[in-house]
C-alpha cells in the first residue's frame, strides 16, 4: 500500500482517514435511521388519514342512497309523479314547445333563478299540479342540498325539473340530451324497473346546467299496486362531496385528499387551486392508477402538481361507479425534522473535518496542493467553464486517479452540456409541428415588447383557432387529424414574413406574432392571406377536407402593454370572429383605424364547417 510514500505520512494519513470514515458512517447511518422511521410514522398517518376520510364519504354516499330509496316509496313523490304524468297527457301535441314556452321563455325570473316561478297562468292542469308540488320540490332540494330533482315518464320525458333548466320537457329516449349522463341513468331505471334499486352516473359536463360537472342518482317509482310510474332522478350537489374530502384537520400545510375518476380526472375540487378542479385537472399518478384497479397503499410521487409527495391511495365504490381516494402531503414537511438533522450531522462533520484536517496538516502538505488544484478545476467546471485546462501533476496514486476522473467528468459534462441544449430546444418545440410552443411563445413576446419600448414600434398577435377540425379529428380519427394539423401549419407559415413568428399553443389553436407593424392594414393583409390558405381543401389518405380558421387579432400597444394580456385580448377577439359565422377575423372592441371584425366574403356556407 502507497509504495511511494514514507512510513512517517503513511500512518498518520491511515489514521485521519479511518476518523473521517468513521464520522461519515455514524452520520449516515444515523441520517437513515431516523429518515425511516420519519417514512413510517407518515404513512401510517396518513393512511389513518385516509381510511378516516373513506368512513365520511361512505357515510354520505350511504345517506344520499337512503334519501333517494325513500322519496322514491314516499306516497308524496308517487302521487306528484301520477299527477305530473296526468297532466302531461292532457298538454297540446307539442307538449316539450308548450312547458319550454310558459317555465323558460317566459318565465319572468332570469336563468338560474327560473325555480321561482311557481305556476304559469295558463289555467291548464299541469300548471295547477306544478303548483301544489313545486314548494315541496324546492324545499326538499335546501334540506338535503341537492342540485335538482327531476321525474321523468317511463316513455323518457322529464315531465317535472324543479330548476326549469333546458332539459326540462325533454326526452331522454330522442331528446337533444339523449347522449347525457342523465339520460344513461334514466335508461338504466327504466329498462329494468324494480323495487329498491338504483343507479349512478358518474360526473360529465352537463351542458343543460351551463356545462358544469354533474352526476345523477335515480330511482324507480311504484304506486301502491305496484305499478311502475317512472323514475326519480336527483342531481348530485359539488359542494357536499367537497366538504367531505377537503377537511385539513391533520394534514399539515401541504396536505390534502381528493378523488380521481376512471378517466383520472378530479372528481373534488384540490385545495390548492381556487378555480374548479373537477373534470379540469388529471391525476396521472401510479397511486392514482393503482387504486382504480383495486389495491391500496402508501408510495412517495409526483403530484398533478409536479411536487414529490407522499400518497396514500384506495378504491372506493358507489353503485357500480369506482374512484381513486387519494390522500397525500409533501415530502418536504414530512422530512423537514431530517432535514435539520441532515443541516446538524452536516455542521458536526465539517467541525471534526476541520479538527483532523488541522492535526493532519503538515502530514497532508503533500496531497493538499493538487487537490486544491483541482478543487478550483472542479469549482470551474460547475460553472460550466468547459474549457479549462486540467493541469495536475501526473502522478501514480490516487491524486493521479482524481485528475484522472476528472478528466472523463470534464467529458461528461462536456456531453451533457450538448444534451441540455438539445433538450432545451426540444422543450421549446411542438411535438407534432416543431413549431415552438406556449413557453416560447411567451419569451419572445416578452422579449419583443422589451425591444418595441425603445423604438415606439407596434406588435400584432394573433390567436388562431381552426372550425371544424374537432369534427375532423371525432370522424376520422387523431392520425388524420395530426397530418391535417401540420398541414394546417406549413401553410400558415408560407403567409408570414421571415421575422413573424408562428407557434402551436395546443389543439388546433396557433398564435402568430408580427413585430414592427406599420399600421393595422398590415395585419389585415395577413389575416386574408391566413384565410385564403386554407380555401383549398387537403388531401389526407383518400379524404378531401376543408376547414376554416378563426382568427382575434391584439395590437401592442394600442390595446395593451402586457404580453399575457395581449394573447388573452386576441383570443377573446378570436371567439368574437367565432360568434360572427367563424373563417373570419376580429379585433377587440375598442380598436379605431380598422375594422374590429372582417370575414372571408369568398367563403360560401357550404365551405363553413361547423365547430363542436
Amino acid at each position: 500500500m502507497l509504495k511511494d510514500v514514507r512510513i512517517t505520512r503513511k500512518l498518520p494519513l491511515f489514521m485521519i482517514c479511518l476518523a473521517l470514515i468513521s464520522a461519515l458512517a455514524t452520520g449516515i447511518i444515523a441520517y437513515q435511521h431516523a429518515a425511516k422511521e420519519m417514512r413510517v410514522e407518515a404513512e401510517q398517518k396518513l393512511f389513518s388519514l385516509l381510511e378516516s376520510r373513506e368512513s365520511s364519504l361512505k357515510r354520505y354516499f350511504e345517506t344520499i342512497r337512503q334519501d333517494v330509496l325513500f322519496h322514491s316509496q314516499s306516497p308524496l313523490v308517487t302521487a306528484s309523479v301520477e299527477a305530473f304524468s296526468a297532466a302531461w297527457r292532457q298538454l297540446p301535441s307539442d307538449k316539450a314547445g308548450y312547458l319550454k314556452n310558459l317555465y323558460i321563455a317566459k318565465n319572468p325570473y332570469s336563468q338560474g333563478q327560473k325555480d321561482n316561478l311557481l305556476y304559469a297562468d295558463d289555467s291548464s292542469q299541469y300548471s295547477e299540479v306544478h303548483k301544489q308540488y313545486h314548494p315541496v320540490f324546492k324545499s326538499l332540494i335546501a334540506a338535503r342540498s341537492f342540485y335538482d330533482i327531476i321525474l321523468i315518464d317511463p316513455q323518457g320525458n322529464i315531465i317535472y325539473s324543479a330548476e326549469k333548466e333546458l332539459d326540462f320537457a325533454t326526452n331522454m329516449y330522442n331528446g337533444p340530451w339523449a347522449m347525457t349522463n342523465l339520460a344513461d341513468v334514466f335508461r338504466k331505471v327504466n329498462e329494468n324497473a324494480q323495487p329498491n334499486s338504483l343507479a349512478y352516473s358518474d360526473f360529465s359536463p352537463y351542458q343543460p346546467s351551463n356545462n358544469t360537472p354533474a352526476s345523477f342518482i335515480a330511482a324507480p317509482v311504484f304506486d301502491q299496486n305496484q305499478q311502475y310510474l317512472g323514475v326519480l332522478a336527483f342531481q348530485m350537489p359539488i359542494n357536499q362531496l367537497n366538504a367531505v374530502m377537503q377537511v385539513t384537520a391533520g394534514m399539515g400545510k401541504t396536505g390534502e385528499t381528493y378523488l380521481v375518476g376512471g378517466d383520472l380526472l378530479m372528481r373534488s375540487d384540490s385545495r390548492f387551486y381556487t378555480d374548479r378542479s373537477i373534470l379540469k385537472t388529471k391525476v396521472n399518478t401510479s397511486s392514482a392508477r393503482d387504486a382504480l384497479l383495486g389495491e391500496e397503499g402508501v408510495t412517495t410521487t409526483i403530484d398533478y402538481r409536479g411536487t414529490a409527495v407522499f400518497s396514500a391511495y384506495k378504491p372506493i365504490d358507489f353503485l357500480g361507479v369506482r374512484w381513486a381516494m387519494m390522500a397525500e402531503i409533501d415530502e418536504a414537511e414530512v422530512l423537514e425534522p431530517v432535514y435539520a438533522l441532515n443541516r446538524f450531522l452536516t455542521i458536526s462533520g465539517v467541525i471534526i473535518a476541520v479538527v483532523i484536517t488541522l492535526l493532519g496538516y503538515l502530514l497532508a502538505t503533500d496531497l493538499s496542493v493538487p487537490i486544491v488544484a483541482m478543487t478550483d478545476i472542479m469549482k470551474r467546471l460547475a460553472n460550466n467553464d468547459l474549457d479549462v485546462n486540467i493541469s495536475v501533476t501526473k502522478r501514480q496514486d490516487e491524486v493521479g486517479s482524481m485528475a484522472n476522473a476528472l478528466e472523463v467528468f470534464k467529458e461528461n459534462a462536456i456531453e451533457r452540456d450538448h444534451l441540455q441544449q438539445k433538450l432545451s430546444y426540444l422543450a421549446e418545440r411542438d411535438s407534432l409541428t416543431g413549431l415552438p410552443n406556449r413557453k416560447y411563445v411567451m419569451d419572445h413576446l416578452s422579449k419583443l415588447i422589451e425591444e418595441h419600448q425603445d423604438i415606439n414600434g407596434q406588435i400584432a398577435v394573433m390567436f388562431a383557432d381552426l372550425d371544424g377540425f374537432k369534427q375532423v379529428n371525432d370522424t376520422l380519427g387523431h392520425q388524420v387529424g395530426d397530418q391535417l394539423l401540420k398541414e394546417v401549419a406549413t401553410r400558415f407559415s408560407l403567409c408570414l414574413r421571415e421575422d413573424d413568428l408562428i407557434a402551436r399553443i395546443g389543439g388546433d389553436e396557433f398564435i402568430i406574432i408580427l413585430p414592427n407593424i406599420a399600421t393595422l392594414q398590415d395585419c389585415d393583409h395577413v389575416a386574408d392571406k391566413l384565410l385564403a390558405s386554407l380555401k383549398d381543401s387537403f388531401a389526407i389518405t383518400d379524404k378531401s377536407l376543408r376547414i376554416g380558421v378563426s382568427i382575434g387579432i391584439a395590437i401592442y400597444p394600442l390595446h395593451t402593454e402586457t404580453p399575457s394580456t395581449l394573447i388573452k385580448l386576441a383570443d377573446d377577439a378570436m371567439y368574437t370572429s367565432k360568434r360572427s359565422g367563424k373563417n373570419t377575423y376580429s379585433f377587440p372592441d375598442n380598436t379605431q383605424g380598422s375594422n374590429s371584425e372582417k370575414s372571408d366574403s369568398t367563403s360560401s356556407p357550404n365551405e363553413r364547417t361547423q365547430d363542436e
